[in-house]
């Protein structure tokens, strides 16, 4: 699959298949997000790869607990179908105060790198700046040391259904030359 295409195809999914995702694939996946960039090349990343059953329970109940009122119809219950669930962490002194940026840019490659595999997943998050409590609890729960932070969690499966192709904001409305102008 060509990158232009894999940019254009990568959907978020919340139905997945009853299918196990090899290993070597998350292997794969995760030596990829390895190369996403990092502020002064810091590489701050330590992924936790969840299967486990028990463990998908209790995310599932700490993201439900913890989901704004405006995000209550995004519950968190879909985690239980996904295969695998990664955890996307970052050392905080390797990450030159740049943790959160750092660690969405993995993020993104591993949903990219996922895609061009036949998987699909959804970004979310693990923290938030104004609730300590949700990252405090995640590392509780995946016993995280005290300098790393969590960051986002990526539920990632084969997808059990045909996302609609997406729109997106035409390219005059998003771009500007030489300094910003509101068309």
């Amino acid at each position: 699959m060509q990158f232009d295409d894999v940019v254009k195809e990568r959907r978020t999914v919340r139905e997945f298949l009853d299918k196990p995702v090899p290993e070597r694939v998350i292997e794969e996946i995760l030596s990829l997000a390895g190369n996403a960039p990092s502020s002064m090349n810091g590489q701050p990343w330590h992924f936790i790869v969840v299967r486990n059953r028990d463990t998908l329970e209790k995310l599932i109940g700490l993201k439900n607990y913890f989901c704004p009122p405006e995000k209550q119809e995004f519950q968190a219950d879909f985690i239980r179908r996904a295969p695998v669930v990664i955890f996307v962490c970052v050392n905080r002194e390797k990450s030159f105060d740049r943790g959160v940026e750092n660690a969405v840019l993995a993020t993104a490659y591993i949903l990219l790198a996922a895609c061009s595999r036949g998987l699909s997943g959804v970004y979310m998050s693990a923290y938030r700046s104004n609730a300590p409590e949700i990252a405090q609890s995640f590392r509780e729960l995946l016993e995280i040391p005290a300098d790393f932070d969590p960051v986002t969690l990526i539920p990632l499966g084969y997808p059990a259904v045909e996302p609609p192709a997406k729109s997106t904001t035409p390219l005059e409305e998003m771009v500007s030359h030489e300094a910003f102008s509101k068309k």
